[in-house]
């Protein structure tokens, strides 16, 4: 320990203690002249020898090191630009990416103590759910002793007197925000003491952008009323602009969760033990409990519920938890299904991105890796005078990695730049919340930093022992780094033809029914309160009402309506042979398939009687049971009109129509007559004749003449169809900007590489140029050495384009991964643009004056 304490000491007086030195050194030299011995030794030899012994030599030769690396970056500034911005570009993607999976599931939400908040889903064998019912949280926070408080919350539309179009709510527990540490910009938030009371008058909690859009920022607004849903609220507050509650969404308002039935006529939310109507929860841990522990604890207690409710709560259920304090917790929603619920998708499309991203870093990386070579032509002066006077091969490689890793450390500087510009910008234009920060913080900076050093190590290392050892003339490094360039690129070139491709597809292609000419209505009778009867009421009505209208040529109702719906039913199946299937569950009237353009090819179509009957697509037919008829084979189970389980028999079978998932080639269907309980989910599709620009308003104002309080949404089907395309759209472009990007990489290197070879070969050309040889021969000697590893590299990029298919498959809409139409373009385009690149340098071997090569050395 003294030894170091001693070393570091030597480190912070440094200066004084070699002047000391030198001094001592120079009196001891006159000492010994004076005593007959002129053999003093090598001064400065001791003085290195006393400074390994009392310091770390290791830290003024990475000093020098550095030192000597920006002289000699800052000596060439055409070679140092060029090489942080291919940097930049390849680490600023990765950043980029980085950051937003940073944000989705490694940064915390801004809200008070995140790592104790779990979030709670309901579990049994064979079904799941993300929502419990209102009673059984309730239950579990009066008896939860591992949790210091439970939140809940439950969303819906409402109307709101003196606003366009339907007011997002949250209702939402008195401790809601206590819980999560926010604080009001003006007045108050909801509080347990004041505002949970049977008694307390209704009040709301308006959001801040909300706050901003509807009443100017005005902020007298504070102690006033609006009323919502025909009912007078009292405004207590309005929330912080960086106040993220536990929601994707943007609410507008937020109302106490125990005052939903005074503002929701009839509604049965805090009653309803039903599935489907329910609240998401939140509980935040004891300290020292352990989510094992909460676990544990909830399984008994969900036990002790159950036998006061054995009919509603699932036999085996449990809740299980899961980190509730991030943002990946809040974009499942309420969530629900039976059978085994299918892996998280966030992972498998985090792979897929980070893959194409990493392809740009690689093509970076090999692009300058290969300048770096070149660049050693330009130094061999300077490594044979250093090497001449005594540096090893070693002190050589250290410096020149040394210089590598500072253009890693600036490219990294540069791509935390880039990548946070590209991050926000994503962010504003896939419309993500204002409190989502796309900011750099310590883990993105440090990612950024270390692929720096990584890149450094890809791009530098093997360089270095190249240049080091004076071996410039050996091709097997640049043909290494060129065929991993063409690689890289090869790969995301085809992976962006193959999503252009899909993109084309799925807007030429029909999904399999018309959604041209349909207009949905969506009046959300559950958020109103609405029993079955009445909602049966009210859709009958909506439905006789709209055929009155000009043009109209059919209408029926749908649980879940084609692309706009949000209450989509998936069913996990075990076919015979063990396989998994997600049945998307389709409850409609019988005259749906008509409306929306769905032929049947075999069997015949539902009625109103046929409550034990089901039709299904023929992808499940052919997958159920291949080489067999299934018309009157049973499919799962269902209920007749008494209500009692019987199993459905197929009926029909319909042609393939992927309504809610377009993008997924395995989609399969199944439609069944809605029942008692779906009656207030239901929507409303029309199909029109005409033209659908003048009779969205009419089926507004009809829906709403019918119940003033509903306030529908009603979108056309082609509106909702574009809105589909967006995401698609946004990922297309973004493959193909990362396509762009990689070839220009390696159109650059490849440019860099030629022009190299073609300053190597001068004397050659000039002695063949004066022995006759032809313009063709000249080409052909100067691109020969690039012919094979661009061909190893195209023959690897298509193989490793492959391999990502089975990642792709879900965003092809259709297109086979293996699209023969996108391999062979996107390979034709690469070979095409870098033939191009390598012909503008190439050209310069054919205005070789031979004279002047043959005096060149």
């Amino acid at each position: 320990m003294s030894e170091i304490f001693r070393r570091i000491q030597y480190l912070l007086n440094r200066r004084r203690m070699d002047e000391e030195l030198a001094g001592d050194m120079e009196f001891h030299r006159e000492m010994a002249q004076r005593g007959g011995r002129s053999n003093f030794g090598d001064t400065l030899r001791l003085r290195e020898d006393a400074r390994e012994a009392w310091g770390w030599m290791w830290i003024d030769r990475l000093g020098q090191d550095l030192r000597y690396a920006l002289r000699v970056l800052r000596n060439a500034p055409g070679f140092t630009l060029a090489a942080v911005l291919m940097l930049a570009l390849g680490i600023g993607v990765n950043v980029a990416a980085f950051g937003f999976f940073n944000l989705i599931v490694l940064k915390p939400l801004p809200v008070r103590d995140p790592d104790t908040l779990l979030r709670f889903k309901r579990s049994a064998p064979e079904r799941y759910a993300y929502s419990l019912p209102y009673q059984e949280m309730a239950f579990v926070r009066s008896h939860a002793k591992t949790l210091s408080a439970v939140l809940a919350l439950n969303t819906t539309r409402l109307t709101m007197e003196g606003k366009e179009g339907p007011a997002l709510v949250h209702f939402v527990t008195t401790n809601f925000f206590s819980e999560l540490g926010a604080a009001p910009k003006f007045g108050r938030l909801l509080d347990a003491s004041r505002d949970e009371a049977p008694d307390a008058p209704l009040v709301v909690v308006l959001s801040h952008g909300f706050w901003r859009s509807q009443f100017g920022s005005d902020p007298s607004i504070v102690g006033r009323t609006i009323r919502l849903n025909g009912r007078v609220l009292a405004v207590l507050g309005i929330t912080a602009e960086e106040f993220s509650g536990l929601s994707m969404d943007k609410p507008d308002l937020w109302v106490p969760l125990v005052q939903q039935p005074q503002i929701v006529t009839g509604s049965h939310l805090l009653t309803e033990l039903n599935e489907g109507v329910g609240v998401r929860t939140w509980g935040r841990m004891q300290p020292g409990v352990t989510p094992q522990g909460v676990e544990q604890e909830l399984r008994y207690i969900v036990a002790e519920f159950r036998q006061q409710h054995p009919a509603e709560i699932w036999e085996k259920e449990s809740l299980v938890s899961q980190p509730g304090g991030y943002a990946k917790s809040l974009m499942i929603g309420d969530r629900s299904g039976t059978g085994t619920e299918q892996p998280d998708k966030l992972y498998p499309l985090a792979m897929l991105i980070g893959s194409l991203v990493f392809l740009i870093l690689a093509a970076a990386c090999s692009n300058l890796g290969g300048l770096l070579l070149a660049r050693g032509v330009s130094r061999e002066r300077e490594i044979s005078i250093r090497t001449a006077i005594g540096a090893g091969t070693g002190r050589l490689i250290r410096q020149l990695f040394t210089e590598s890793v500072v253009l890693g450390l600036l490219g990294s500087a540069a791509g935390l730049a880039l990548g946070y510009l590209v991050l926000k910008l994503m962010m504003a234009w896939t419309g993500a919340p204002e409190w989502l920060d796309a900011s750099p913080d310590w883990p993105v900076a440090a990612f950024a930093t270390g692929t720096g050093f990584v890149s450094a190590i890809l791009f530098g290392l093997a360089p270095a022992i190249q240049v080091a050892r004076q071996r410039h003339r050996s091709t097997f490094s640049k043909q290494l780094l060129i065929g991993a360039q063409v690689a890289a690129s090869c790969v995301l070139l085809i992976v962006a033809g193959l999503l252009i491709r899909a993109l084309d597809h799925a807007l030429s292609a029909s999904p399999g029914f018309e959604y041209e000419g349909a207009v949905a209505v969506m009046p959300g009778l559950g958020s109103h309160g609405y029993t079955p009867e009445q909602s049966r009421a009210y859709v009958d009505a909506l439905k006789d009402r709209l055929r009155e209208l000009p043009g109209v040529a059919s209408v029926s109702a749908t649980a879940t309506p084609p692309l706009a719906g949000s209450n989509v039913m998936v069913v996990g199946v075990t076919i015979d042979d063990g396989r998994h299937l997600d049945v998307h569950w389709n409850r409609v009237d019988p005259g749906f398939l008509e409306t929306m353009k769905i032929p049947i090819r075999a069997g015949r179509t539902l009625t109103s009687s046929d409550m034990a009957g089901i039709l299904i697509s023929e992808s499940l037919a052919r997958k159920s049971w291949p080489n067999e008829n299934p018309l009157g084979k049973h499919f799962l189970s269902g209920e007749d009109a008494t209500g009692a389980q019987v199993p459905y028999t197929v009926i029909g079978i319909t042609r393939d129509a992927r309504m809610d998932a377009l993008e997924d080639p395995d989609s399969v269907d199944a439609y069944m007559l809605a029942g008692k309980d779906d009656l207030p989910k239901m929507a409303v599709v029309v199909r029109m004749s005409g033209s659908l620009e003048s009779i969205v308003p009419a089926v507004s104002s009809i829906a709403r003449s019918i119940d003033p309080r509903v306030h529908p949404r009603v979108q056309t089907l082609k509106g909702a169809f574009r809105q589909k395309m967006e995401g698609i759209e946004r990922g297309t472009a973004a493959a193909a900007v990362l396509g762009a990007s990689a070839l220009l990489l390696a159109c650059l290197g490849i440019v860099g590489l030629v022009a190299y070879a073609v300053s190597r070969k001068m004397k050659e050309i000039g002695i063949r140029m004066a022995l006759g040889a032809r313009p063709g021969h000249i080409l052909s000697l100067v691109l020969a050495q690039f012919s094979r590893p661009v061909a190893a590299g195209l023959v690897v990029g298509i193989g490793g384009a492959a391999a990502l298919s089975d990642l792709l498959r879900r965003q092809l809409f259709g297109i086979s991964p293996l699209d023969p139409i996108a391999y062979v373009a996107a390979t034709a385009l690469f070979v095409g643009t870098v033939l191009v690149a390598a012909l503008i340098p190439a050209r310069r071997a054919l205005r070789v004056n031979p004279t002047n090569a043959l005096r060149c050395d």
